[in-house]
Order: C-alpha cells, then structure tokens, then sequence
C-alpha cells in the first residue's frame, strides 16, 4: 500500500501521468481484484510472469521498431563516459548493419529468456497444489535464475562482435576529427 501511495504522489507531483507509477497501483489493484475473486494463493505466485511476459513483448517490439532495449541499455557499459566512444556506438547504429542485426540478436535473447520465464512461472506454480504453495514459491524462481544466467552468458559472447565494431568506428571518426571532417571537437 506504501507503494501505491509513493506512485500516487510522485505523480501529483510531477504533475503528469507516470506510467511506472500507474503500473504500480494497477498492479496492486489487480492483486487484491485477483484475491477477492479466488482464494488460490498461486494467482500471487505467477503475478511476476505478466510483468516479466511484458518485459518479453517489450523487448521483441524494439528489435523491430526503433532502437532494442538492449542497445539503450548497453550504451553506458559500451561506451564507459566517453564521448568518442559514445560517438562510434552512436554512429554504428546508423551505419552498421551488423552491428545493428548483433544488438538486435541480443535483444530478442533477452525476449526469449523473458517469455521462457513467464511460461515456465506458471507450469511449476500450478504443477503444485494450492496447498503446496511454499514449495511452488521457491520452485518457481528456479527458472528464472537460470535463464537470467544463461541470458548473461549469451550477452558475453556477442560483446566481443560489439567491441570489434565500435573500436573500427571510432579509428574512422579520429582520422576524421584528424581531417577535420567528423564533426567532433579535434
């Protein structure tokens, strides 16, 4: 309830709609709607699985449109603060496909570790019965640890493909600021 009411006043706040903070109450909204209609206390347990089901279209949508989640997310790591870095990674987005397609793979990796988790949420949670909660509980989380581990692993192996790329363009844009053509300050 704490949360809610967070959620409720840093939108009156900002004085604005925050989609965050309205995920928020209608997630408990609909946990107590949910309670309220069922007495299964397993609904509680795959409540995660929308979310991480979410997180999973979400990450599909932006291979396809716009810029993946993953791209954004990786830019501070990539480019560790620095502006000539920060300018290849930028600029490889706009000129390497495959630099693009790699982002793009890592992306809809994420998607599918996301989805695998959802789905396998809620096989383990209703393979018990509603007695068994406890068990299901710790269970369920199983899945999820792996595939965030397995999707990590996955990552790690195209960061080398990323790097190679970057470090590619960014000798590019220094013989160019060396030219006086990049745009960059020299």
């Amino acid at each position: 309830m704490v949360t809610a009411i967070n959620a409720v006043v840093g939108t009156v706040r900002r004085r604005r709609l925050d989609s965050i903070g309205l995920l928020v109450v209608a997630e408990i909204a609909l946990s107590i709607a949910l309670l309220l209609i069922t007495e299964d206390l397993r609904i509680l347990l795959i409540k995660p699985s929308f979310y991480v089901g979410f997180a999973a279209i979400y990450a599909f949508a932006t291979c396809f449109v716009g810029q993946p989640i993953g791209y954004e997310t990786a830019k501070p790591f990539a480019t560790k603060d620095d502006p000539e870095r920060l300018a290849a990674y930028e600029r490889d987005w706009e000129c390497s496909p495959e630099f693009r397609h790699t982002e793009r793979v890592i992306t809809a990796g994420w998607g599918v570790a996301f989805l695998a988790d959802a789905v396998l949420r809620v096989l383990v949670v209703y393979s018990f019965s509603a007695e068994q909660v406890s068990e299901s509980l710790l269970l369920s989380q199983v899945p999820g640890i792996v595939l965030i581990g397995a999707a990590l692993v996955f990552t790690r192996l195209q960061v080398p493909t990323i790097h190679t790329i970057v470090d590619a363009q960014q000798e590019v844009l220094a013989k160019e600021r060396a030219a006086g053509i990049s745009g960059l300050p020299a």
